[in-house]
């Protein structure tokens, strides 16, 4: 009886030990105090319906072309981000927003509170700068195709995206068992992109090491309005945002479009 009770202890602490480790595994919170802003760079400041408080940022060009609001990945300071992102899209106007618990952005991240405020985020967007483009690197990646799966957008585009978190451990793990059930977040951006009326851009690597190129195939498949699926060789999960390729493709799309 005594040996019974102790395994049971033993199995819940560690299914919370590993239940909590999942959290640390999706999401970094990361706040870089040292940022260096452009001159064009603007601080932007939302309320989220639970009234938490967003820092976001917006680069403004003069004539800037177009909008594209930016979801970054799971170890961004996304207002840090904005000088780098403007040398790769300088004719855009860019707006980009911190997770909650990054950078200065109050209370604590979640997938729940990731997909509504990335649509609240998108509803203001809409309403003070009119019709936008999206991109979501990573983990931004899914905020990005639930907001385009629930509003219009010109155009979405998914860099190092994933089909699930599900999908990904399975991957990962092939022996793992009972993946839907174990595991903490699902952020099933296949699910999502099924539901996108706007031209889809999906731009992978087969050396990704982070987010395997089988299950950016798999969401591949799963686009409903797919317009362009790029693979590259050599590049890592970090640089594929950054890849000189794929800024010049997003450049090209938008002020053709």
């Amino acid at each position: 009886m005594i040996y019974a009770v102790f395994f049971i202890f033993t199995f819940f602490i560690l299914f919370f030990a590993f239940y909590q480790w999942q959290h640390l595994m999706i999401f970094t919170p990361v706040h870089v105090k040292d940022r260096s802003l452009c001159e064009a760079c603007e601080y932007l400041s939302i309320h989220t319906d639970d009234g938490v408080e967003l820092e976001g940022i917006v680069y403004e060009p003069v004539n800037a072309v177009a909008t594209l609001l930016i979801f970054v990945g799971r170890s961004h300071d996304a207002v840090a981000l904005m000088r780098k992102l403007s040398e790769c899209y300088p004719d855009l106007r860019l707006i980009t927003f911190n997770y909650r618990g990054y950078g200065k952005s109050g209370g604590k991240v979640s997938e729940k509170h990731l997909l509504s405020d990335g649509v609240k985020i998108a509803q203001l967007v809409q309403k003070h700068y009119g019709d936008f483009y999206l991109l979501g690197f990573s983990l931004g990646s899914n905020v990005a195709a639930f907001i385009a799966s629930k509003q219009k957008v010109k155009a979405l585009f998914l860099v190092g995206a994933f089909d699930s978190i599900v999908s990904l451990s399975k991957t990962k793990y092939p022996k793992l068992c009972c993946a839907s059930q174990i595991v903490r977040y699902k952020l099933p951006t296949e699910s999502y992109v099924k539901n996108v009326d706007a031209p889809t851009y999906l731009f992978a690597s087969r050396d990704d090491e982070t987010v395997f190129i089988e299950n950016t195939r798999k969401l591949r498949d799963a686009v409903k309005h797919l317009q362009l699926y790029q693979e590259f060789e050599g590049i890592s999960h970090r640089d594929i945002l950054w890849e000189p390729e794929v800024c010049n493709t997003i450049n090209k799309v938008i002020k053709n479009g």
